[in-house]
C-alpha cells in the first residue's frame, strides 16, 4: 500500500477512497492505470459519453458497486430497486440474475434516446456498447466493493495518519494504552516509536500514570498498569498518594509500606 501511495501522491480524500477500494486481490491490477491517469500519462477513456459524470471521480475506472448502480440507472433507466438488485448480484456471484438483468439493460440502453446518440457520436453499434459494459460489469463482479465502507476505511485512516504525523507522541501513547495486556504489540509499538525518533520512558513513580503518556519534556512515559502483574487498583493508590504527599516521598513511602508488611 505505501509503496502505490508514494506513486500515488494523493492530494485529495477521493483518492484514498479509491485505494482502500482497489488494494484488494483482484482489483490491485488496475491501481496502476489508476495513478498513470491521475498523473496525465495515460489517457481516460470512457465506453459512452454518458459514463463520465459518474466515471470522472476515478479516471473512468469503475472502482465501487455504487458506480454500476447509478450506471445502470443512467443507460438502461434501471429503477432504485433494479439497480441495488443488480448490486447484489454482484455481491454475491449471482450470475443467474445477473443475466436475467442483461436482458432488461439491453432493452433500456436501446430505449435511451441519449444513449442511442453516445452510440453515434462514438460510431458504434448501441449493441457493440452494450456488451462490451456489461462484459466490464461482469468482470467487476469478481472484486466489486462497497463505496461506503472505503470511505469509512479512508477517514479513519486520514485521521490517524495525521494524528501520527503532527502528533505523534499523543498518538502512539493513545496507540500503547489501547494494548496494555499485551506484551508482544506492546514491544512492537515501542520499537515503532524508537524508530520514529521518540524517547520510550520506563516506569517512574514520581511521574507514571496508569496508561502511557506523554511527559514535559514530550517524550513517552511508560503506564504501570502494562507492568506484568501490576494491577490497576495498585496503580490507582500509588497515583492516589503521589497527589496527597508529592511525587518525592513516593518511594519512602513504599520502601516503609513493604517493611511494615
Amino acid at each position: 500500500m505505501k509503496k502505490y501511495l508514494r506513486e500515488l501522491q494523493p492530494n485529495r480524500f477521493e483518492d484514498l477512497v479509491a485505494m482502500n477500494a482497489l488494494y484488494r486481490p483482484g482489483p490491485m491490477e488496475y491501481i496502476p492505470n489508476y495513478v498513470a491517469r491521475k498523473h496525465g500519462r495515460e489517457d481516460i477513456y470512457y465506453d459512452h459519453p454518458l459514463m463520465e459524470s459518474y466515471l470522472k471521480d476515478t479516471y473512468g475506472i469503475t472502482v465501487f458497486q455504487e458506480q454500476v448502480m447509478l450506471l445502470s440507472r443512467k443507460l438502461g433507466g434501471f429503477t432504485r430497486g433494479e439497480s441495488d438488485s443488480l448490486r447484489k448480484a454482484m455481491g454475491k456471484k449471482l450470475f443467474d440474475m445477473m443475466a436475467k438483468l442483461k436482458a432488461k439493460f439491453d432493452e433500456g440502453c436501446k430505449a435511451n434516446p441519449d444513449f442511442v446518440k453516445g452510440c453515434e457520436e462514438l460510431d458504434k453499434k448501441p449493441q457493440e456498447v452494450i456488451d462490451k459494459i456489461w462484459k466490464d460489469w461482469e468482470a467487476f463482479a469478481s472484486y466489486a466493493f462497497n463505496k461506503s465502507h472505503s470511505v469509512c476505511y479512508a477517514n479513519l485512516a486520514y485521521q490517524t495518519g495525521y494524528l501520527k504525523a503532527h502528533y505523534p507522541a499523543e498518538f502512539m501513547a493513545g496507540v500503547l494504552s489501547r494494548n496494555l495486556s499485551d506484551i508482544t504489540k506492546i514491544t512492537t509499538f515501542m520499537e515503532e516509536c524508537r524508530r520514529m525518533g521518540m524517547d520510550v520512558l520506563g516506569p517512574d513513580l514520581n511521574e507514571s500514570f496508569l496508561k502511557f503518556t506523554v511527559n514535559k519534556e514530550g517524550a513517552l512515559r511508560f503506564g504501570m498498569a502494562a507492568i506484568k502483574g501490576v494491577g490497576e487498583g495498585v496503580v490507582m493508590e500509588i497515583i492516589k498518594e503521589r497527589e496527597k504527599r508529592g511525587p518525592s516521598k513516593m518511594c519512602l513511602i513504599l520502601w516503609s509500606a513493604s517493611v511494615s508488611r
